[in-house]
């Protein structure tokens, strides 16, 4: 049994905070943001319009298939960026036929990846809507155009800040202050800043710090080194990877 401090978004970090549990780790949820789906009308019509669909996230995914009412519209293809996002889908009543999913096989799980390999490689004269939260990176999206791509963004859901739980922050605080390793799981830059920057996370300053920062992207690993965390091991997104790292010891 490992200590491990979930940091993703509400809701969507309560299914592996279930899923950690069951496999006996003892989870503590930190959550920084919500996620909140904006209502959409003329969705499908408007996905009908047009030859790929990227979706940046899984919330996006979550998102995409609330909206439809877990119905694809048959013209467009859709395009993830991991297994994170694959597992989402998975997980709702979306059904996309193979045919038109395209996502990277191997890390990087990023756009940059997602653009390099499959029909995006190629995107001039493609229609392609993206779909995300609020905010986010353009600059793969500048990609796109620049190569030939018509791109329109759109936005499925907002981020509301939320603030942990006092009762979790003065667990996380006791953890810190031990000797056994304490698994930080994090998938956006900002929750690193967040996590350290919370006063019970003063001990994870220490050099002998048994706290293991754990991020699924080299921009993440960098943001928690940056915000003061001594240990940072860069894994694969999803469920299966992060029970890996944690369960197989990844950092020494």
């Amino acid at each position: 049994m490992a200590r491990v401090v979930l940091t993703q978004p509400l809701p969507r970090v309560l299914a592996l905070e279930r899923a950690l549990a069951r496999r006996g780790h003892e989870v503590t949820r930190l959550s920084f943001t919500r996620i909140q789906a904006r209502p959409m009308v003329g969705l499908a019509a408007r996905l009908d319009a047009v030859d790929w669909v990227v979706a940046v996230s899984p919330a996006a995914v979550e998102a995409l298939a609330l909206a439809l009412n877990d119905a694809w519209p048959e013209r467009p293809g859709l395009a993830l960026v991991g297994p994170g996002s694959l597992k989402a889908l998975q997980q709702t009543g979306l059904r996309v036929p193979a045919a038109r999913l395209s996502f990277p096989t191997e890390a990087p799980f990023d756009a940059g990846a997602m653009l390099s390999a499959g029909p995006l490689a190629s995107p001039s004269g493609y229609r392609v809507l993206v779909v995300r939260g609020d905010g986010g990176r353009d600059d793969w999206i500048d990609s796109l155009r620049i190569r030939g791509a018509q791109v329109e963004v759109l936005s499925l859901y907002e981020r509301q800040a939320t603030a942990p739980e006092p009762e979790a922050c003065a667990r996380f605080g006791k953890w810190v202050a031990d000797s056994v390793p304490v698994y930080c799981v994090l998938t956006q830059s900002s929750a690193a800043a967040a996590l350290a920057a919370l006063p019970e996370a003063a001990p994870l300053h220490r050099d002998a710090s048994p706290v293991i920062a754990l991020a699924i992207h080299a921009r993440i690993a960098e943001a928690a080194t940056v915000a003061g965390f001594h240990r940072v091991q860069l894994i694969d997104p999803g469920e299966n990877a992060i029970a890996a790292a944690i369960e197989c010891g990844a950092v020494t």
